[in-house]
C-alpha cells in the first residue's frame, strides 16, 4: 500500500511541476517535437524507399525458356513443382500462342521481323514459365531447386534460364537494398541521440528551476526517488505530449506531401499510409518520446544535481 501512495504522490507532484513550469514546459515539448518530427520524417523515407525497392524488385523475375516442341503437359506439371517452393511468390505460365502474340506487339513497327514471321509461317517460339520470389535475395535458392528438376535438366526441353544474365542485375538490388536500409536506420539512431542531448540541456533549465525544493528534500533526507521520480514523470509526459502533438501535425502534412509522393515514387500515397499506420506510428512516436524524456530526466538529475 505504502509503494501505492508513494507512486501516487510522486506522479501527482510530477504533473503539477509540468502544469507549473509552463513555459519550460512548452518549450521542452516543442523541441522534442522537433525532434519527433525528424525522426517520423526518416520513418516515413524509409517506408518510401521499401516501397520503391519493391517495386523494383517486383519488376525482376527469372524466366525458363522451353523449345517450342516440349509438351504442354511438362511444363505444368514443373509450374505446380515450383509453386510449391517456400520462396517462389508465383509462378506464371505464358504458352507459345500467347508468346508469340507479345512478340507481334511488342515488334510491330519492325518491319524486318515482320518480315522474316511472314517468310517463316509458323510460330517459333517455345512456352515459358515466368518466376517471382518474395525477395530478389532468394531467386539464387530459386534456381537452386529448379534446377534440380528433372525436366530442367533435359537438355531436350528447356532453351535457357534468364538467372545468369539478370544476376548481375539482382546482385546490385539486393546491394543497394541492403545499403538504403542500413543508412535509414543509422540516421534514425543518430537523431535519437541528438534529441536525447537536446532535450537533456532542456532538462537543466526545468530541474534547475526546482534546484531549492530538491535541496530541501535532500536535507530533510528524502530518498533518491522521492527526488528523481516527478522529473522522470516529467519527462514521460514530455514525451507523450511531443507525440501526440507530433501525430496531429503529421496529418496535415502527410496529406500535402502525399499528392507529390503519389506522382514521384510509384503511387505511393504518404497520406494513406499514415491513415493505415496511424496506430503503429503513434506507438513508436510514444515509446521514442517517453524513452528520451525519461532517460534525460535521469542522466540530468544524477549527473548535474548529484544526486
Amino acid at each position: 500500500m505504502s509503494l501505492r501512495l508513494d507512486l501516487q504522490r510522486i506522479i501527482r507532484e510530477g504533473l503539477i511541476n509540468f502544469w507549473r513550469n509552463k513555459l519550460v514546459s512548452f518549450s521542452t515539448v516543442v523541441v522534442m517535437t522537433m525532434s519527433l518530427m525528424m525522426i517520423a520524417a526518416l520513418l516515413f523515407l524509409n517506408a518510401v524507399l521499401g516501397f520503391s525497392l519493391r517495386q523494383l524488385q517486383d519488376r525482376v523475375d527469372i524466366n525458363i525458356y522451353f523449345f517450342p516442341d516440349v509438351p504442354e503437359s511438362e511444363i505444368l506439371t514443373l509450374q505446380e513443382r515450383i509453386q510449391i517452393i517456400p520462396e517462389v511468390r508465383d509462378v506464371q505460365y505464358v504458352s507459345r500462342e500467347q508468346a508469340f502474340i507479345d512478340f507481334v506487339e511488342r515488334h510491330k513497327d519492325d518491319d524486318l521481323i515482320n518480315r522474316s514471321l511472314e517468310e517463316l509461317g509458323d510460330n517459333p517460339l517455345g512456352a515459358s514459365l515466368n518466376i517471382r520470389a518474395y525477395e530478389s535475395t532468394q531467386y539464387e535458392a530459386v534456381v537452386a531447386a529448379i534446377e534440380s528438376e528433372p525436366v530442367v535438366t533435359n537438355s531436350e526441353f528447356v532453351e535457357r534460364i534468364n538467372y545468369y544474365d539478370n544476376k548481375s542485375l539482382i546482385d546490385r538490388l539486393n546491394q543497394f537494398s541492403d545499403a538504403v536500409r542500413l543508412v535509414a536506420y543509422a540516421v534514425i539512431i543518430v537523431f535519437g541521440i541528438v534529441a536525447l542531448l537536446v532535450v537533456l540541456s532542456t532538462m537543466r533549465i526545468a530541474i534547475f528551476a526546482s534546484k531549492k525544493e530538491i535541496i530541501i528534500k535532500r536535507l530533510v533526507g528524502a530518498e533518491h526517488r522521492y527526488t528523481r521520480g516527478p522529473f522522470i514523470v516529467m519527462g514521460a509526459l514530455y514525451g507523450i505530449s511531443a507525440a501526440l502533438l507530433t501525430m496531429i501535425v503529421l496529418y496535415p502534412m502527410t496529406h500535402w506531401v502525399g499528392v507529390y509522393t503519389k506522382t514521384f515514387f510509384g503511387g505511393m500515397d504518404i497520406f494513406n499510409y499514415y491513415l493505415i499506420n496511424a496506430i503503429p506510428i503513434v506507438v513508436v512516436l510514444l515509446a521514442t518520446g517517453m524513452i528520451i524524456g525519461v532517460v534525460s530526466s535521469y542522466i540530468a538529475t544524477r549527473k548535474y544535481l548529484k544526486i
